[in-house]
């Protein structure tokens, strides 16, 4: 099995894009190797999903893609259940489209999360198959989403323990109307899987508190918050770093419970222009997709929130070909190239996982005035330090022109340390002239920062393929 995982990562980096001339601008370091990928089934646990949504409207076909899904890092993806594509006929289901992809998966080292989502045409009142086509009202129509929520459940509640009730809601569905969808679903899932985790909201990318607000106020009169268990919002913005009406969203989530988690279900942009669809009309590209990727990510796992990136795989709308996969499809749904933003989310993938701990508050001086994400982490086993910084600023350019900043770290922990570029996974020795230690207390001179993170870290924190 380990030649078999070795033979399709050395297949994907054969299609590696050429570097851009301006890769390593500004960075001046000798050049020491590159950061290993490292396939699902090596990752014990990490912070990541990647989006696996739309195959219910067959916007991607998972036959396509899977090869590129264990090579990919990730741990865990998010899938939507397709109730009108599921049960055409009343009562009679046909499983056999979510099979291939929930059964595969763990065989990728990939744990699938499902979302229960959109209606179904075929009952009056059953809601329409595609977003803001509105929940089932009718009693008809939702005792048979009842029992298409209990196949799913007795389906496949050996493989999937999460289960999210609709796919952002609060673009059309009455706050009323979601709060008794909920209810209904969280208890049928909990009858069968009794220790399952149920997800609320999945809230739309302006990160509706508002609304989120009103369903909660709803559950608390009925003494149904316990059936909560996590809120998803998704946040689709040019610069991904601004979180201002997420701080909202835990306010409001927070005024009604300590114990319910938020986690980002859905962030992503394009690769290129759009006409339509989330971030549309900017001129997008397959570099500032990685930069925006990699920021959303991280600022995530810096805030200590559990994060999925959208989607693994461009989407073939109906009207459009929309652009926010890692993977590039051609027009027949095939994979044409995994773009850069594949293989910083690989990179990202092979550092950041369950081997580190966040360093809350961790100490950091540099030049006043920077607008600067930093944050520390920590090698469980080594107590070895990775730092990861990025300008947030902005939104993430098409340029990768570098700025020296001065960093200490009053705690730190290096042996060894390397600069990354997490972009590019490419290794960097720090020379001795750009840094010094007296005890816990670090200095590094001029490192390059840019648009996109990069990590000072201590190199037995990593795995690195060495320089040929």
């Amino acid at each position: 099995m380990r030649i078999i995982v070795l033979l399709t990562l050395s297949a994907l980096c054969a299609v590696v894009p050429a570097l851009r001339a301006d890769e390593h601008e500004g960075i001046g370091f000798p050049r020491i190797g590159k950061l290993t990928p490292r396939h699902a089934k090596e990752i014990t646990g990490s912070n990541w999903s990647v989006g696996a949504e739309t195959m219910d409207r067959d916007f991607t076909i998972y036959a396509h893609w899977k090869e590129y899904l264990g090579p990919l890092g990730i741990k865990k993806a998010r899938l939507q259940a397709g109730w009108a594509r599921t049960e055409q006929e009343k009562g009679v289901y046909d499983f056999a489209w979510l099979d291939e992809a929930v059964f595969d998966m763990p065989k990728h080292g990939v744990t699938p999360w499902m979302c229960l989502s959109y209606g179904n045409p075929i009952y009056e009142g059953g809601g329409q198959a595609r977003l803001m086509g509105g929940v089932p009202t009718s009693g008809e129509a939702l005792e048979a989403w009842i029992k298409w929520v209990q196949a799913n459940v007795e389906r496949y509640g050996k493989v999937i323990d999460e289960w999210e009730v609709w796919n952002e809601p609060n673009y059309r569905v009455p706050a009323a109307d979601y709060a008794r969808l909920l209810i209904l679903t969280a208890e049928t899932v909990r009858a069968i899987q009794p220790k399952a985790t149920i997800i609320a909201m999945s809230l739309g990318s302006g990160v509706d508190y508002k609304y989120a607000d009103k369903v909660l106020a709803i559950l608390a009169e009925q003494d149904k918050l316990h059936l909560v268990d996590q809120v998803t919002h998704h946040r689709h913005q040019r610069n991904p770093d601004p979180n201002e009406p997420e701080i909202e969203l835990e306010k409001v989530v927070r005024k009604y419970s300590d114990r319910i988690v938020i986690r980002q279900g859905e962030a992503g942009c394009p690769s290129e222009w759009c006409e339509t669809r989330a971030l549309n009309k900017y001129p997008w590209t397959e570099l500032t997709q990685a930069k925006h990727v990699l920021r959303r990510l991280l600022a995530d796992l810096g805030r200590d929130k559990e994060s999925s990136v959208f989607g693994i795989m461009d989407m073939k709308y109906p009207d459009e070909m929309n652009r926010k996969g890692l993977l590039r499809a051609r027009d027949d749904g095939t994979v044409e190239y995994p773009k850069p933003a594949y293989y910083a989310v690989q990179n990202l993938a092979s550092v950041f996982d369950d081997r580190l701990a966040r360093i809350r508050d961790y100490p950091v001086e540099m030049p006043e005035g920077l607008p600067l994400s930093v944050h520390g982490y920590e090698h469980r086993a080594s107590g070895g330090q990775i730092v990861a910084a990025w300008f947030h600023d902005k939104i993430p350019s098409d340029e990768n022109k570098k700025t020296p900043v001065d960093f200490k770290f009053a705690r730190g922990q290096f042996t060894e340390p390397v600069y990354v570029d997490l972009r590019t996974g490419f290794v960097y020795g720090i020379p001795q002239s750009h840094w010094e230690h007296d005890g816990a207390v670090h200095r590094f001179q001029a490192i390059p920062c840019y648009d996109a993170p990069i990590l000072i870290a201590d190199k037995q924190t990593l795995f690195v393929t060495a320089a040929p």
